[in-house]
């Protein structure tokens, strides 16, 4: 679910984060990208097997962003000052405004396991902590957990409470929570088991 980005922000900065918000939940109602670049995913189906499902969803998340019309990679490391020594998150995913050059979607792709919300609570953390290092614009934060059809997430109020309301690093360093010019996406990426391997079946938000 996202909370809607408000006003108070460069109407510019607004705009592309409306603009990435749309592009994915029109992607994840209709996987057009997903089965016309990802036929691994959406028809073949994948061994899970190492790093095997989470490096195709990051490096779909990325060609989402591309054929939006954002600059996108996937693996995209960014330092975060400490009170001790500075260190660095990852986002498995970001995409640049093209005019700006600025950082506009920061997402992760992470595996979802029945009723433990503390990875994905784990990943908003990492999200806000680069979207603290960045710069706070506008900006919006995707977190997409995969799991398949049927498994039990129980309550993920907890990934929405580290959003809102921030969190204290390990070093003691306060972490704020989203503010109102950004917007944050929850999303479940739904695979079926398919003579061992695993499909994609839907993305929903």
């Amino acid at each position: 679910m996202s909370d809607q980005v408000q006003d108070g922000a460069h109407p510019h900065y607004l705009d592309a984060v409306r603009r990435a918000e749309q592009a994915l939940r029109s992607e994840f109602r209709s996987l057009a990208v997903a089965h016309a670049a990802f036929p691994m995913l959406t028809a073949w189906g994948v061994e899970d097997f190492s790093h095997t499902i989470h490096s195709l969803g990051c490096n779909y998340l990325a060609a989402v962003g591309r054929e939006a019309g954002f600059w996108a990679m996937s693996e995209y490391p960014v330092r975060v000052p400490s009170r001790s020594a500075a260190h660095s998150v990852r986002p498995d995913v970001a995409w640049w405004e093209r005019v700006s050059g600025e950082a506009v979607v920061l997402g992760e792709f992470e595996r979802a396991e029945a009723r433990k919300p503390v990875k994905l609570a784990d990943k908003a953390r990492n999200l806000l902590q680069a979207h603290q290092a960045l710069g706070e614009r506008p900006r919006l934060l995707l977190l997409v957990g995969w799991a398949l059809a049927g498994t039990d997430l129980g309550d993920r109020d907890a990934v929405r409470g580290v959003m809102a309301s921030g969190f204290r690093a390990a070093d003691g360093t306060p972490v704020r929570g989203l503010g109102r010019s950004s917007a944050f996406l929850l999303a479940t990426a739904v695979f079926g088991d398919v003579g061992g391997g695993r499909k994609l079946l839907a993305v929903l938000t």
